[in-house]
């Protein structure tokens, strides 16, 4: 497989993130949470697949 720039690029980017938090998986959670809660203006809701929103009409959905 051919090297791609691009990948290359996002995967010494990730690397830098997790080394600076000495690769521990915890604080790399905390820092990439903390993240989108300062950037919330930037994310983007979908709704999770199987999981019904109160506001939404599934047709053909089985009544309780």
């Amino acid at each position: 497989m051919k090297d791609d720039p691009t990948i290359t690029a996002i995967r010494e980017a990730r690397h830098k993130i997790s080394a600076s938090v000495n690769h521990d998986p915890r604080k790399l959670v905390a820092h990439y949470r903390e993240l989108q809660e300062r950037h919330r203006e930037r994310l983007v809701s979908r709704p999770t697949a199987g999981v019904e929103r109160q506001d939404e009409h599934v047709p053909n959905a089985k009544q309780s």
